[in-house]
């Protein structure tokens, strides 16, 4: 009877530890979004209008293998008109890369070193996660900092 009450704790506690493991691969995206959504923000499609008026090409992301969110508080139509977009200049908005996970996003800031500065990388990542644009596997393009700030 102890043998089976002892394998039934053993398989309850690794259960547990396999959730808390998942939950904490978890993306930051959620509290970010929901943030800014408290602020006023709604987020919307990243169309070719909005990509090119914010620099935001292709090639980048499918390099940086992310999902870009936009997010703002202009009244934008699936195909943005000009004067739409013109609203932006007076709009708050930010631009949030979502990684697939942390260790993506480090091989992605990896990438851009210099030799010299692979050699210092366990260095340089540590500032990196600790700057206020960086929030777990997500960092923030352009937009509100302190909104971002307050989701870490």
């Amino acid at each position: 009877m102890k043998k089976k009450l002892a394998i039934v704790v053993s398989a309850l506690a690794l259960v547990v530890v396999m959730l808390v493991g998942l939950c904490a691969c978890g993306s930051a995206w959620g509290k970010i979004k929901s943030a800014y959504e408290k602020a006023g923000y709604h987020e919307v499609e990243l169309t070719d209008a909005l990509k090119k008026a914010f620099g935001v090409k292709d090639e980048d992301v499918r390099e940086a293998d992310a999902t870009v969110h936009f997010l703002t508080t202009a009244q934008l139509s699936e195909d943005p008109t000009l004067s739409e977009l013109a609203g932006l200049v007076t709009a708050k908005y930010a631009i949030v890369w979502e990684y697939t996970n942390v260790d993506e996003l480090q091989k992605h800031y990896k990438e851009d070193l210099s030799e010299s500065e692979k050699e210092k990388f366990d260095e340089l990542w540590a500032e990196y996660q600790k700057s206020d644009v960086v929030n777990e596997n997500c960092v923030l393009i352009i937009g509100d900092l302190s909104i971002f700030k307050g989701t870490k």
